[in-house]
């Protein structure tokens, strides 16, 4: 059973790996998308279908602040981002100070650390499936809308029927489990819910190559945790060509 330290370990090995290939400071972690020329990426797309005018607003899991500073610099009052890693955390803010924006603030926490009632809006980019506990920071998150306000989370989706592939991604990835719709589970009286289907922006993969690249790894027998992440993306792409995930925008609006 995964540990808080797996967790961060995880999230330190991907901001030393991502580090090493990415030239800006400040970086988008989550998935390229084909969105052709409408819009440039994950978050770019979120901001066309949700208004973060004047909002204050959460970015749980920021990673290094790609998104927490496009919203800042797209009309948000306020934005607080978090990570578990601390150095996910240092270096979002050193970014923050150099470029003097004065909206946007960084914080090592989790999900749990949420506030009641502080947000206008909080935004999960591929985040939530990393919790030790999914409906314990699920309400933890709903719990810190205020009214009117509105939940976020785009991730990777499971349909439920678990085989190898499923259980070999969950342990090199140090997930509980697979988060799927029937985990977000909400009052209706008091939410209203809204499911966006991203997979057809999605780039496809050849389910030949990802076995083979498997294979390889199969072959060498190191396990790292840079192998595990390498792995661990290649599995995920496996389960997206067996169609067994389905990347979601899932918004959840508190009445």
């Amino acid at each position: 059973m995964p540990k808080h330290h797996d967790i961060v370990d995880l999230y330190d090995s991907l901001f030393e790996m991502e580090s090493q290939f990415k030239k800006d400071a400040s970086y988008p972690i989550h998935k390229r998308m084909n969105f052709g020329t409408a819009y440039h990426d994950i978050y770019d797309f979120l901001l066309s279908k949700i208004n973060v005018q004047n909002k204050t607003i959460l970015d749980a899991g920021c990673g290094v602040g790609f998104g927490s500073f496009l919203l800042a610099k797209s009309g948000a009052e306020h934005v607080k981002g978090i990570s578990i890693s601390s150095k996910e955390i240092q270096r979002a803010s050193e970014v923050s100070k150099q470029s003097q924006t004065n909206n946007v603030s960084f914080e090592v926490a989790t999900f749990d650390d949420t506030q009641p009632n502080q947000y206008d809006l909080i935004i999960c980019i591929e985040s939530l499936k990393h919790t030790l506990n999914i409906e314990q920071s699920f309400n933890q998150l709903l719990a810190g809308l205020k009214p009117n306000g509105i939940l976020c989370i785009v991730d990777d989706f499971f349909d439920e029927n678990h085989n190898k592939t499923s259980m070999a991604f969950q342990k090199d990835w140090h997930l509980n489990y697979l988060i799927s719709l029937s985990d977000l589970k909400m009052g209706t009286e008091k939410f209203e819910l809204t499911i966006t289907d991203l997979n057809k922006w999605m780039y496809p993969k050849s389910l030949w190559k990802i076995n083979f690249k498997l294979l390889l790894f199969k072959i060498f027998k190191r396990n790292s945790n840079f192998t595990k992440l390498f792995r661990g993306g290649l599995l995920l792409d496996k389960l997206y060509a067996q169609k067994q995930m389905k990347y979601l925008m899932v918004q959840i609006k508190k009445r």
